[in-house]
């Protein structure tokens, strides 16, 4: 059922998009709006504008005279896109601390616990969105939404790019997942920029050992 308080369109781009991130689509792999429209059982303009929405997140490319595609990053492009989160992640977690109080403490602690919880269910997809809340909760209480919109931007292409990677040792990841998370935590509670920052860059760093990996 339709939420009542959800267009079409978003409708159209929160499943579509869904489908992507977990996988059901092969990079590279052409995207035909007709065949989509018809799978979801929706007319061709809310997926027509939940495909220029996913356009502009990066997970679509619209090249010209062939159609559209999804994403399919080379290496360096990976790369090039994990310097800017690392740069950015830098900034929020050091301006979250600026402004953290306990209720913002408790939130980060409550993702943590959800994290743990679907981990031991096994519920690793999930684990996979909490990851990425994780994130964006960080740079949420940074107070600078410029910066929390930039790393937003970025989600939608680490959602896909990992929900491929961790299919492959899904527990073991999600359990370093975590560990480093939780360390992140330590350092915002102990108010240790320094250490915040070591932490929020070798967490990323592992992800891109996983995702760079021959």
């Amino acid at each position: 059922m339709i939420p009542q308080h959800l267009s079409l369109n978003e409708v159209a781009y929160n499943v579509i998009k869904e489908k992507i991130i977990q996988g059901e689509f092969e990079p590279g792999s052409r995207i035909r709006e007709d065949y989509l429209a018809e799978e979801i059982a929706m007319s061709r303009t809310p997926v027509r504008e939940a495909i220029n929405r996913l356009i502009s997140d990066g997970l679509i490319i619209n090249k010209a005279r062939k159609g559209l595609y999804l994403i399919d990053p080379s290496s360096e492009e990976i790369g090039h896109y994990i310097d800017i989160r690392i740069a950015l992640e830098k900034l929020a977690v050091e301006a979250c601390i600026d402004h953290i109080d306990d209720e913002h403490l408790q939130r980060i602690e409550d993702v943590l616990d959800e994290f743990e919880f679907r981990l031991t269910k096994e519920k690793y997809d999930g684990c996979n969105q909490l990851d990425s809340e994780f994130h964006l909760l960080i740079a949420e209480l940074s107070g600078n939404m410029k910066l929390y919109s930039m790393l937003e931007d970025l989600s939608s292409f680490f959602l896909q790019t990992r929900g491929r990677e961790k299919k492959v040792h899904p527990r073991e990841k999600n359990e370093r997942t975590l560990r480093e998370h939780r360390a992140i935590y330590e350092a915002i509670r102990s108010r240790d920029k320094r250490a915040a920052k070591k932490a929020i860059s070798g967490n990323i760093d592992t992800m891109r050992s996983n995702l760079l990996q021959k």
